[in-house]
């Protein structure tokens, strides 16, 4: 049997709290430690992975492993100085999150000892490769292969797992989860990486609708250490700097169907509830027969992982049903009231307007004269829309090309944004509020005037449509307006 991989996608709070420091930790003698810009950035940057109470912060830990979702994970123990000159060992990175969230701008890491090794990923070898950083210049280029300042994926949390093998540094193959094809991608992977056999090594603590835990259990980690855990917050935590592991039989798991308490004697047991499990995911997303229902948006308040209470729109109640909500939770929606309403059963007639922004005339197009009205325009304000009927303007080539590289674009229904992700398999997904919302196929069409366009095939009516592109040449990019009316507007993600 392969190790199990590890994921995280857990949306409840981790609560986890490390220790305070203490006047008890340990203090380096005569350790020669350099200040270091690189320990201050990388600290830095980690520091964003975890909340204020030292919590791992689930939404930026798609896979709950410190390599992928950071960068790279030191190898302890290791020397550090605060800048008033106190020097400290730490030797875990348990021990590193509490210096990190005592820090305070009086009083940082601002020195490293070199040489440290630190763990990262080489995707030419897939593996885990222990590397020596030897002075301030190594650590400046492992810093730059991070690329921290590059933009994060916009992939959410639509639900269709995927896995990807990968060695450990001991040479044990081990599967590493992904939420989404989305987030692999993002770290470089592609479709043929992906792993055939994702479900028999699937574990997922705490974030399946499947099963949970019943604590306290004990696992055995990869470096040969037996932990009792007595939370999912403590598994989570066990895990994070781990590449595998494995249960030690038997423990106990709630089934969430029934509630039935089931004992899971070995690992062929556990294989079975696991693959269950997984195959509850395929086919696509279970709330998809919600989708043909009209949008009469639905809102219910959650507490997010920083204790904030935030509204979450649902585009109509089967789908904050089939989310677990009910009608007891739904509060009042503001600002879900679709502007000039009254337009939207007018046929696709597109007028334009120029409109002079930051000094630069522009000419931006409606659906029809009812909604450029509403928008507070007349007749004497419409121009003649060269575009409109000028096929060549917008290749088919250009818009696929559009769609793709674009990564994601957001669609305006009434006040709220909808994100709709085009791949190059020809597959489109559409988000809210992070929130799967439904998925479809895009296709290139070409409409009885001439203009070219993409047609949006979604498992919703209310969802999909047709995006005609103008201006293609335009190197502030393209017009793209939609055939539905209750788009009132899409924007690219390019910059």
């Amino acid at each position: 049997m392969k190790n199990f991989k590890l994921f995280l996608l857990s949306f409840a709070l981790i609560a986890s709290v490390f220790t305070s420091c203490t006047n008890d930790e340990p203090v380096i003698e005569e350790q020669n430690i350099d200040e270091s810009a690189s320990i201050t950035t990388s600290l830095s940057q980690l520091r964003l992975q975890f909340n204020s109470q030292g919590n791992m912060i689930p939404t930026e830990n798609p896979t709950g492993n410190i390599v992928f979702d950071f960068c790279f994970d030191f190898v302890y123990p290791l020397n550090l100085s605060y800048n008033n000159g106190t020097t400290v060992a730490v030797n875990s990175l348990e021990d590193l999150v509490e210096v990190l969230i005592n820090s305070t701008d009086d009083l940082y890491i601002n020195g490293v000892a070199f040489p440290f090794d630190v763990e990262t990923y080489n995707d030419d070898s897939d593996a885990i490769e222990v590397v020596t950083i030897n002075n301030e210049e190594e650590f400046a280029d492992l810093l730059d292969d991070c690329d921290f300042d590059e933009q994060d994926c916009e992939c959410f949390e639509d639900y269709n797992p995927v896995c990807v093998e990968v060695v450990a540094p001991d040479g044990e193959t081990f599967l590493m989860t992904y939420p989404n094809a989305c987030y692999a991608e993002c770290d470089g992977f592609t479709q043929e990486d992906f792993a055939e056999n994702c479900e028999e090594d699937y574990n997922c603590p705490g974030g399946t609708d499947c099963f949970t835990f019943n604590f306290p259990l004990t696992i055995i980690t990869d470096d040969n250490v037996e932990i009792t855990v007595n939370s999912q917050e403590e598994l989570d935590t066990a895990l994070y700097d781990a590449y595998y592991f494995d249960f030690v039989y038997p423990f106990e798991v709630t089934l969430a169907e029934d509630e039935e308490v089931v004992t899971v004697n070995n690992v062929e047991e556990f294989e079975d509830i696991l693959e269950d499990c997984f195959g509850d995911y395929e086919g696509g997303n279970e709330c998809d027969e919600c989708f043909n229902e009209e949008f009469d948006p639905v809102c219910v308040e959650i507490e997010t992982a920083t204790g904030e209470i935030e509204t979450v729109t649902f585009p109509n109640a089967c789908v904050a049903e089939c989310e677990g909500f009910n009608e007891e939770d739904f509060v009042e929606c503001d600002d879900t009231e679709i502007p000039c309403e009254e337009c939207l059963d007018e046929e696709f007639d597109p007028v334009c307007v120029e409109v002079e922004e930051g000094g630069q005339v522009e000419v931006i197009t409606f659906p029809n004269a009812c909604v450029a009205e509403c928008e507070g325009f007349t007749e004497d304000d419409f121009v003649e829309c060269e575009d409109i009927n000028n096929p060549s303007d917008c290749s088919e080539d250009d818009i696929e090309d559009f769609l793709i590289e674009c990564e994601f674009w957001t669609v305006t229904i009434g006040d709220q944004e909808y994100i709709y992700e085009f791949g190059a398999d020809g597959t489109v997904n559409v988000t809210i509020n992070n929130d799967s919302v439904t998925s479809g196929t895009w296709e290139i069409v070409t409409t009885p005037t001439g203009a070219v366009g993409a047609a949006v095939n979604t498992n919703s009516g209310n969802f999909a449509s047709e995006w005609l592109f103008f201006g293609c040449d335009n190197p502030e990019g393209p017009e793209v307006v939609s055939t539905a009316e209750w788009i009132t507007n899409i924007e690219s993600g390019c910059e």
